[in-house]
């Protein structure tokens, strides 16, 4: 159960379907006196408490009802926005594009609204046991969706595919929000794997240019 007071939106604790709110009541077979109020952190104003009270009225319900329902309704459009969200990762050096994956200074950790092409945040990580192939579990575990790279050898392609995990070599070593852009905008030319995908070194040099294509 939820409750608000002075437009600050609270829990009730309740006990064995037994409501709980500063009163004594059998708690797990023993009287007890819950005062438990969590703030959520989120202020109402009075217009959108007059709408609860309205809707309230209209739908037969409590205050508190209504305030259960629009709380729910809030997090599930927060989640369909976040299933929107692509979290792509760039192997970087010096805000561009590191054209050897196992080679790089950090990565860069970009999240995307697909649908208006728009770089949301961007962030640069690097795991805790340092840079190398073995990266690719790491990223993956940090819910990348997609990962832009120049080079990569087979053993991170594999981790990649077995993580769900979409992997577009090839990519030119640009500055990091320009390779983002081009991927969206269709216009990013890649070229081959210039790690081979074997495991080994990187080395070789890209060409034979085409165009990539998104998820």
């Amino acid at each position: 159960m939820v409750n608000y007071n002075r437009g600050l939106v609270m829990k009730e604790s309740n006990f064995k379907q037994n409501k709980c709110w500063g009163g004594k009541r059998e708690c797990a077979g023993r009287k007890k006196t819950c005062r438990k109020k969590v703030p959520f952190n989120r202020r109402i104003n009075e217009d959108v408490l007059n709408i609860l009270r309205e809707y309230a009225q209209s739908h037969n319900m409590t205050e508190t009802e209504a305030l259960e329902s629009a709380i729910i309704l809030q997090s599930n459009v927060e989640k369909l926005k976040g299933d929107k969200i692509m979290k792509i990762v760039i192997p970087s050096k010096e805000e561009k594009l590191c054209g050897h994956f196992g080679h790089c200074e950090y990565f860069t950790f970009a999240e995307v609204n697909p649908e208006t092409k728009e770089i949301i945040s961007i962030e640069k990580k690097v795991p805790e046991d340092g840079i190398s192939c073995q990266s690719a579990s790491w990223i993956s575990s940090q819910g990348a969706n997609l990962v832009l790279a120049g080079g990569m050898g087979g053993r991170p392609l594999q981790i990649f595919a077995q993580n769900g995990v979409k992997v577009v070599v090839g990519c030119p070593e640009l500055e990091v929000e320009d390779v983002i852009n081009q991927y969206f905008n269709d216009t990013l030319s890649t070229g081959e794997n210039s790690c081979g995908g074997e495991h080994h070194h990187c080395h070789g040099h890209r060409h034979e240019h085409k165009h990539c294509s998104k998820i």
